[in-house]
């Protein structure tokens, strides 16, 4: 399983920036030398569990959890292979940067679901192809271009429906695509096979991130990461971003995947129990 999405020096800018905090702010208040902080969130230099302590105190974040992402000492469990015997992980990327799309499988009916594009269509085609099986829907978490590069090639080949959260619907596509895309409310439910998914909104990334719900897993897109969260585009949305995680993905059942946008899969426990951020 791949290393985690953020490091403790994206962490710590992440939470500076979503308080609304400069730098020089955040460096007077954990009483260090900007250039110091400047370091920490650039990820040139590890700090202290001193340093540590004191942002944590400043920028709201578990001194102790924030402390482990620091010394690399947590990471969560790989899945077993029970857990992944419906969901095909599709590992794309933009430059250098990995993401990740998913591909959730009704072996009843021989349906599909996608949540998002890892930025390759060739990749989630060849996923359904190798296990024989048709793709309903892809539905969208977002629609930054990194979870949506491929998408007139992935409808191309399957008329799948395409399902846009709402709050993105200003994000314009091509007239390819328009006849098969439908846009996405908070709470709407979604049939697949046995399988009922359901989108829930988790605004502060952007206006209408949504993640996508089953019985045993969350397809979180860039809202939750493992140990971390997604870049708050405010810091109103910061607030809105950390209160509905808290209320309707921290509130599951402990034992349900996540499936981030980046980074490897966690759970609603090892999140609870480990991210420095709650």
């Amino acid at each position: 399983m791949g290393p985690l999405e953020d490091e403790v020096g994206d962490i710590i800018r992440k939470a500076r920036t979503g308080l609304g905090f400069t730098t020089g702010q955040a460096a007077e208040r954990a009483g260090m030398p900007v250039p110091v902080l400047e370091e920490i969130e650039s990820c040139r230099h590890t700090p202290s569990q001193e340093k540590v302590g004191s942002l944590a105190q400043v920028l709201c974040l578990n001194p102790a959890k924030l402390y482990d992402s620091a010394m690399g000492l947590w990471h969560p469990e790989e899945p077993s292979p029970d857990v992944l015997s419906d969901v095909v992980i599709i590992e794309g990327s933009i430059g250098s940067d990995k993401v990740n799309g998913y591909i959730l499988i009704d072996k009843t009916s021989g349906e599909a679901a996608a949540f998002d594009t890892a930025n390759d269509s060739r990749k989630i085609l060849q996923g359904l192809q190798e296990k024989g099986v048709r793709l309903k829907y892809l539905f969208l978490t977002h629609c930054h271009t990194d979870h949506t590069g491929g998408l007139e090639g992935i409808f191309k080949a399957t008329e799948a429906g395409i399902g846009i959260p709402e709050g993105e619907a200003s994000i314009g596509f091509g007239r390819g695509i328009q006849r098969g895309v439908f846009y996405i409310k908070d709470d709407s439910e979604f049939s697949l096979g046995r399988n009922k998914i359901k989108a829930v909104v988790i605004s502060g990334h952007t206006q209408g991130s949504t993640c996508y719900m089953t019985r045993n897993y969350c397809f979180s897109g860039d809202t939750l990461f493992a140990g971390s969260v997604g870049r708050a585009y405010s810091p109103e949305a910061y607030h809105d971003l950390l209160h509905f995680l808290r209320t309707r993905i921290l509130s599951l059942n402990e034992g349900v995947h996540i499936f981030p946008g980046h980074g490897p899969v966690t759970t609603v426990g090892e999140e609870i129990r480990h991210n420095p951020f709650f």
